[in-house]
């Protein structure tokens, strides 16, 4: 993968990382430790009413939306045991806004996006 697809991937994965903290952040959910390493297995371990919670969050530009693989899967419930949290997954969609198809593929974070995000659900 070359620098400029690899900076692309990062920029669409912590943009969905900020998004996803935010609505956390403003529901009142404590963030204790956030991991913006695209391939880490979570990227926020947060707790409400003495629950926790540890997520995985995947961001694809759209159509697509971001999805979860079965490695990373299995990683996320282990650890997730170990720490006593309840394994989530969100998965987000970006579309930039007020640029032409030419733009597109500079996603960064002085764009404002749509995103389109249906909720975590509970990994199994």
């Amino acid at each position: 993968m070359n620098n400029k697809s690899l900076e692309l991937k990062q920029n669409m994965h912590e943009l969905g990382i900020d998004y996803v903290q935010n609505l956390l952040d403003r529901a009142g959910f404590t963030i204790q430790d956030v991991n913006k390493d695209l391939n880490h297995h979570f990227q926020l371990f947060a707790k409400v009413n003495d629950r926790a919670l540890l997520i995985a969050i995947r961001t694809a530009r759209r159509p697509d939306v971001g999805t979860m693989d079965e490695e990373t899967r299995k990683k996320l419930i282990a650890e997730s045991e170990r720490l006593n949290a309840v394994p989530h997954f969100a998965g987000l969609s970006l579309t930039p806004l007020n640029v032409t198809e030419a733009q597109v593929d500079g996603i960064t974070k002085n764009r404002e996006y749509e995103v389109v995000f249906n909720g975590m659900t509970v990994v199994r």
